[in-house]
């Protein structure tokens, strides 16, 4: 049974603010001897958490207080980059007396806030392949994550999310906006005028989705909205259909294995290889044990952007063979051999400002500060799955009248998922399977 606090978490749906929304009450509800803030916004160009931790210094680390007191831990750490004196400083400021929280800081590398990265770097502990922090000890949390649990237990519902907002935009800016948001509407925010020739990305440069309809809504997973130039080398790279990273794939690769050896997680002793796997992809070898390697590939683009020097796209074949490997039900074996942590684990991490040269980012790389704005938006629409589990249920029906902050989707018969609620006051102009749309009235301003 849940407590109040986890109660609260749940009802005014928290989920992961950095990562795939995975409902942050099902993850506090354990015990755990450590909680770690994960800080570290390794994807270049994203400054959320730096202007969180900034603004909201106090907030933040009430919430980790509650989190630390829920769960028993004997110590919280936020884990941040050692470049971001500023906001170490004010951190200090409010620790200098706290007996149960501290700052780890991190050197300056690519992925550094892959949370089972982020562990090794503060405990020295690996997460076992297939597994997630628990298994060692720790809860790991975004910091925004962490702000809306505080919110929570003062009965705050999750009805906004910040967005950095940078790329090919005049006035690059980090904004607090309503779910459901077009991504349209927030880019004008940034003197946006036009988007003809333009690509969005939603998300960081290596781990971003394009954003394929600009008038789509922002959720409470998006953390930044990336404006480039369509021929834009990585661009190019992201659109790459799977038909021509194959095609490339047979035609360039030429086995080096530098795909491997960059990889995060093969050096966590993970036993990830994508040579192989691009091995077997071009020659068509049956080699099965080689194939579930791919099963453990986090995604985080270092192989394709980073790490092959012929611009192949190791990810995109892991993902394709991951694909395949599920639908036949085959998952990654949790029971088998660890392999040890690789001895060039410190030597191999990638230097942020690198990657940002080699992305080709390196004019976009600007600060992005937090700007207070009132967000006037007359219609936002919602969609009832943001987070890993089931679809939430409506609990609302069209012409209905809705304030910000009401309840509008709701965990159905105990599985796991996560509440929604109205980011803006209104009518319920249309209810559907996937979404609920709210557009303001002149009598409910």
């Amino acid at each position: 049974m849940n407590s109040e606090f986890t109660n609260r978490i749940m009802e005014a749906g928290v989920v992961g603010a950095g990562g795939a929304g995975f409902p942050t009450y099902v993850k506090l509800a354990a015990k755990a001897e450590y909680i770690i803030v994960n800080a570290a916004e390794c994807e270049p160009l994203i400054r959320v958490d730096q202007e969180l931790l900034l603004h909201h210094t106090n907030d933040i680390l009430e919430g980790l207080t509650g989190i630390i007191q829920e769960t028993g831990a004997k110590k919280g750490y936020v884990a941040i980059k050692a470049k971001h004196t500023e906001v170490i400083d004010c951190l200090k400021e409010q620790l200098k007396d706290s007996e149960n929280i501290e700052l780890f800081l991190l050197e300056d590398f690519y992925p550094a806030g892959d949370e089972q990265i982020t562990v090794y770097e503060v405990l020295k502990r690996v997460v076992p392949k297939g597994g997630i922090p628990l298994n060692v000890g720790c809860i790991v949390c975004n910091v925004e994550t962490i702000l809306n649990v505080n919110n929570a237990a003062r009965g705050k519902t999750v009805t906004t999310t910040y967005v950095t907002i940078t790329g090919d935009v005049k006035t690059p800016a980090t904004f607090c906006l309503p779910i459901g948001m077009s991504y349209k509407e927030a880019l004008a925010l940034c003197g946006v005028e036009t988007l003809t020739g333009k690509v969005g990305i939603d998300g960081g440069p290596m781990m971003g989705k394009i954003i394929s309809d600009f008038e789509l809504p922002i959720t409470k997973t998006t953390k930044a909205i990336i404006l480039l130039d369509q021929n834009s080398s990585l661009i190019e790279n992201k659109t790459k259909g799977n038909e021509q990273v194959l095609k490339q794939s047979k035609i360039a690769c030429i086995q080096c294995q530098k795909c491997t050896d960059l990889c995060p997680r093969d050096l966590l002793g993970h036993n990830v290889k994508p040579h192989l796997v691009m091995r077997i992809a071009n020659y068509g070898l049956s080699d099965f044990l080689g194939m579930k390697t791919a099963l453990g590939c986090s995604e985080c683009g270092a192989c394709e952007l980073y790490a092959c020097p012929n611009g192949l796209s190791p990810r995109k074949v892991n993902i394709m063979i991951k694909k395949e490997l599920i639908a036949a039900g085959i998952s990654i074996d949790k029971d088998g051999e660890q392999k040890s942590i690789s001895e060039m684990i410190e030597y191999r991490k990638i230097p942020v400002k690198r990657l940002i040269e080699r992305l080709g980012l390196k004019e976009y790389d600007r600060c992005a500060p937090l700007k207070n704005i009132e967000c006037n938006v007359k219609k936002v629409v919602i969609p009832l799955k943001q987070h890993i589990g089931t679809l939430a249920k409506s609990v609302v029906e069209k012409g209905m009248i809705v304030s910000e902050g009401m309840l509008i989707g709701e965990i159905e018969n105990g599985q796991m998922g996560a509440c929604i609620h109205a980011s803006i006051s209104g009518m319920i102009t249309e209810v559907s399977n996937e979404s609920i749309t709210i557009e303001t009235r002149e009598d409910t301003i």
